[in-house]
């Protein structure tokens, strides 16, 4: 009696093809439910998050548009800061750290109301998945007992601000370029841009228009620049700090 052979079954393409789209749903599924239930999950959040990864800085050249800003002769406050938040944002995003401008040119997309014109810088920080956030002024002072330097205003109560704001004065100490003006606590003197905004945030007066060596430095494009990297310096080693405290808790 001859065998019986028996057929050999091919694997269906189209059902394997099925099988392979469900279990990749499932999967995908069951990350979904953990990211839920686990938000603050350490092994999740990088799937997830840039932010775990990856700080974001948030720079605010101030003025600008329809605000000047402090001025002395042809020279204009908005222009200096803007050129300043380039150099800085430049050295920034080359070293791996992406920026958010509230504004990048002299065109500004908010009403010409003061009070709208912060409380939209504000808005742009707080909805921001940012670390820090950096305002860039020059001083309006007139220089009538020879006031120059530099200075930055912050809640320096909070350690955090503080550190940010030690780095970056270190860095211009380096210079040689103009007088540490130091620390200022904000709380004495509110400033809307920090009061309100729920980052870590500074706001550095670069020096004074009016005083000849501030000015002189601060329009030259060779020197600006170095003052803007020195700047971008202290934020980076701000930034390396906390990554290091953060993986040893």
């Amino acid at each position: 009696m001859a065998k019986q052979r028996k057929k050999k079954r091919g694997i269906n393409p189209i059902r394997l093809l099925i099988v392979v789209a469900m279990e990749f749903l499932v999967i995908l599924g069951l990350l979904i439910i953990c990211v839920k239930v686990f938000p603050d999950n350490p092994i999740l959040e990088p799937l997830f998050s840039k932010k775990a990864e990856t700080p974001v800085v948030v720079l605010d050249a101030g003025h600008g548009g329809y605000d000047a800003g402090s001025t002395f002769e042809e020279l204009y406050e908005k222009d200096v800061t803007l050129a300043l938040v380039k150099d800085i944002g430049a050295r920034l995003e080359a070293n791996g750290y992406p920026v958010l401008y509230t504004r990048q040119s002299d065109a500004v997309s908010w009403p010409a109301n003061e009070i709208e014109d912060l409380s939209e810088r504000v808005r742009i920080s707080n909805e921001s998945d940012a670390r820090l956030f950096v305002s860039i002024h020059t001083n309006a002072a007139e220089v009538v007992n020879g006031s120059y330097g530099y200075e930055i205003w912050g809640k320096m109560k909070e350690p955090r601000v503080k550190a940010l704001s030690e780095n970056i004065l270190k860095e211009l100490d380096s210079l040689g370029y103009s007088q540490n003006r130091g620390m200022k606590d904000q709380d004495l003197s509110p400033i809307q841009v920090l009061q309100n905004n729920k980052l870590p945030s500074i706001l550095i007066e670069a020096g004074f228009l009016a005083s000849e060596n501030d000015r002189l430095y601060l329009i030259d494009d060779a020197k600006r620049k170095v003052f803007a990297d020195k700047i971008a310096d202290g934020i980076i080693k701000t930034l390396e700090d906390e990554k290091k405290s953060d993986s040893n808790p």
